[in-house]
């Protein structure tokens, strides 16, 4: 698996992980990544398996391509995303405890089953949900999600439909926002709202960690 990670300028800090959508990579938070070091924040990207950089494998010839029924697996992914979540609490400038997730589209999934299933980040951004896709990486067990800030378009039928499953399931802190007349979903929603949900996403993660 790659990735990169910029420590934070300050003696310790937070550590923000960040989780691209399916079929990106982790290029797409280049644009963000030196605003939130101006946080005092450490910043880890890396590419899901499959994607980006993250597409060979030790001793073997053939590259890793995206498989559609890895998007349900609680065993490919997930486990991409403990090791992220595991090198992070490794830096040294790393404050321990101190673990945000912001995932859009499907980096939103596994953000969320993260949360729930106790792999994840002690704060969570989803860009977008399918909660039904997210308990489906989680895997089986308690699902009880916490500290998660969810912000969707109006119009994205899935994740209104999981907007509705969010607001039963996430455990207090959590929060959702739709943005109106929208139906743009993932990182291409990301993008149409800069740079308000840059700063809903920072406000969020400085209240809960």
């Amino acid at each position: 698996m790659r990735g990169s990670y910029a420590e934070s300028r300050a003696e310790r800090g937070l550590t923000l992980i960040l989780l691209h959508d399916a079929g990106a990579d982790r290029t797409c938070w280049d644009p963000y990544v030196p605003l939130f070091l101006t946080r005092g924040w450490n910043v880890l990207t890396f590419d899901l398996r499959g994607h980006g950089e993250s597409v060979r494998q030790d001793m073997r010839h053939a590259l890793l391509r995206p498989d559609p029924a890895d998007l349900e697996s609680p065993h490919v992914h997930p486990t991409d995303v403990r090791a992220a979540v595991a090198f992070a609490a490794r830096q040294p400038k790393h404050i321990p405890g101190q673990i945000a997730l912001l995932g859009a589209g499907f980096g939103a999934d596994l953000a969320y089953a993260g949360s729930a299933r106790g792999w994840g980040g002690n704060s969570t951004v989803c860009v977008s949900l399918d909660e039904e896709r997210a308990r489906a990486v989680g895997g089986p067990g308690a699902f009880a999600p916490r500290a998660c800030y969810l912000v969707y378009g109006e119009l994205d039928a899935v994740s209104a439909r999981s907007a509705d499953a969010f607001a039963a399931t996430a455990g207090p802190p959590s929060e959702f926002y739709a943005y109106s007349g929208t139906a743009e979903s993932g990182l291409p929603l990301w993008a149409e709202r800069q740079p308000e949900i840059l700063a809903r996403a920072i406000a969020w993660i400085e209240k809960t960690i």
